[in-house]
């Protein structure tokens, strides 16, 4: 049998994570007993700010809880790191890793254990999971999938013949797949293809096996042999678009601009310069008050950021969607937006006198 090690990074991806509604510890024991025998599981946060009960329970598992001081930035990630490479010295026997994170820091991890001929899988949350890390990892599985999972009690690998899977039609597939790159989109992520077949197979509003369960759209009979084949067919019948930006092929939907859109454009600027600060800040005080009402005017994160990539879109502001992304939370930082437990978003009542003093503070 297999040997396994299990190394989970609490503070990334915690007992009641979002999208996830099953024991989570158990869940993740369990597939690691999929995969083959859990010899090692580890799991790590500054356990002094937690629910001693939960501490408790994950000891009841089998977890060494090990415990990070505050302090030093990225302390967890690097003690992971040394862990990780120090067992896979220590027992050779270990032939899978399951690195419970999201975390781009562990890139050269995952690679150095992949050169000592380790597999590594990763557990996350798909809409936070860095897309460099998804991509350099032999396997991934989304919290939604552990999920399915869990509850299927689906972890085992059978000896017999797997039943097949029920096929889907092209066009549905390909509704999907734009669902999928608007999501990117959404999200700020690239929508380069190994990230979106991946997004397609661990998201929940889809029952996506992979490309080898869609139908050919000329003969119902035969299914696409590669996911690479289906983008090929999807573009040749004009419901899509891909093009190679910067070494890497990207998937477009038909009316956007690849150079716009896509995130690994070169010719984007790292640091938004104050004038663009000044333009992003009237965009928003006007996507408030153009709305006539009585009660005050909220604002979902997706339509704000959808203000921002429509100047993008334009030629106003060249920066990524992550970038643009991020600005968002900069001016829910420093007060100008005021989150709500809803995932809303209200504005501060002092915009008009202070707007200068707010753009300086974005500035800095």
């Amino acid at each position: 049998m297999d040997e396994v090690a299990i190394f989970w990074d609490y503070e990334n991806v915690r007992v009641v994570a979002k999208g996830i509604n099953v024991p989570l510890a158990e869940a993740l024991i369990k597939y690691s007993e999929s995969q083959g025998h859990p010899r090692v599981k580890k799991v790590y946060s500054n356990w002094a700010g937690i629910n001693k009960e939960i501490v408790q329970a994950l000891y009841s598992l089998g977890f060494d809880t090990i415990h990070i001081s505050m302090g030093k930035t990225n302390s967890a990630d690097v003690k992971i790191a040394v862990d990780c490479l120090e067992t896979a010295k220590l027992y050779p026997d270990i032939n899978s890793f399951i690195i419970v994170t999201g975390d781009k820091d562990f890139i050269p991890v995952v690679n150095s254990l992949k050169a000592d001929r380790r597999k590594v899988i990763i557990v996350g949350n798909s809409n936070i999971v860095s897309e460099h890390l998804l991509l350099s990892a032999d396997d991934f599985i989304s919290l939604e999938e552990l999920s399915k999972m869990y509850k299927s009690r689906n972890f085992s690998k059978s000896t017999k013949p797997k039943k097949k899977e029920k096929a889907i039609s092209f066009n549905k597939a390909v509704k999907w797949l734009k669902d999928t790159v608007k999501l990117a989109r959404l999200q700020s992520k690239t929508t380069r293809l190994a990230l979106i077949d991946n997004f397609m197979r661990s998201s929940q509003n889809f029952d996506y096996k992979g490309s080898s369960v869609v139908q050919q759209p000329n003969d119902k009979s035969s299914t696409f042999s590669s996911f690479t084949k289906f983008i090929t067919e999807a573009e040749k019948q004009g419901k899509i678009k891909t093009e190679i930006i910067e070494g890497f092929m990207e998937i477009f939907l038909i009316e956007e601009n690849p150079q716009v859109e896509s995130e690994l454009n070169p010719n984007l600027k790292d640091v938004i310069e104050k004038e663009d600060w000044r333009l992003i800040f009237e965009t928003l005080i006007k996507a408030y008050t153009d709305i006539k009402s009585e009660e005050k005017v909220e604002h979902k994160y997706a339509y704000l950021h959808n203000q921002l990539r429509t100047l993008k879109k334009e030629g106003l502001l060249l920066y990524s969607n992550s970038k643009l992304s991020s600005a968002i939370t900069k001016l829910e930082e420093i007060g100008f937006l005021n989150s709500k437990d809803d995932s809303k978003y209200t504005l501060t009542e002092d915009y008009k006198e202070n707007l200068e003093n707010y753009i300086e503070k974005a500035t800095v």
